[in-house]
């Protein structure tokens, strides 16, 4: 649950900076951070500090209060431990922004080519 929990914070982050129109490099630089160790934020690999998420809600020009009710979003725990995101009963709560999930995309598919690339290049080295 917990590995869960950190990939849904990293997407809605993904979501926030691609909002802001920041690259992944651009948000690495203003947290003196690499762009891979930035990107492992926004995969869930990184456990998140209090001090690191209001360094990124200055850079998305926000109040940290703002951006963890963004991040909140509509996470609900089950009690089996399962989580179900943008899960409403009215379905009021759930605002989806067709572009943002288009662009979320393209930068998932960006990013899946670039690893097929470093794959391929692994193996023919490997060879």
């Amino acid at each position: 649950m917990e590995t869960d929990l950190k990939k849904i914070v990293g997407q809605r982050l993904q979501l926030l900076r691609m909002e802001k129109k920041l690259t992944q490099e651009q948000m690495g630089e203003q947290l003196n951070l690499s762009t891979s160790a930035y990107c492992k934020i926004e995969y869930g690999e990184t456990d998140l500090t209090l001090t690191r998420l209001n360094k990124i809600a200055n850079i998305l020009n926000m109040s940290a209060a703002e951006l963890f009710s963004k991040i909140d979003g509509n996470i609900y725990f089950t009690n089996s431990g399962s989580i179900n995101v943008g899960i409403s009963q009215d379905y009021s709560n759930i605002h989806t922004d067709s572009s943002d999930l288009r662009e979320l995309i393209k930068a998932n598919s960006k990013l899946i080519e670039m690893l097929e690339k470093r794959i391929e290049m692994l193996e023919k080295h490997l060879s």
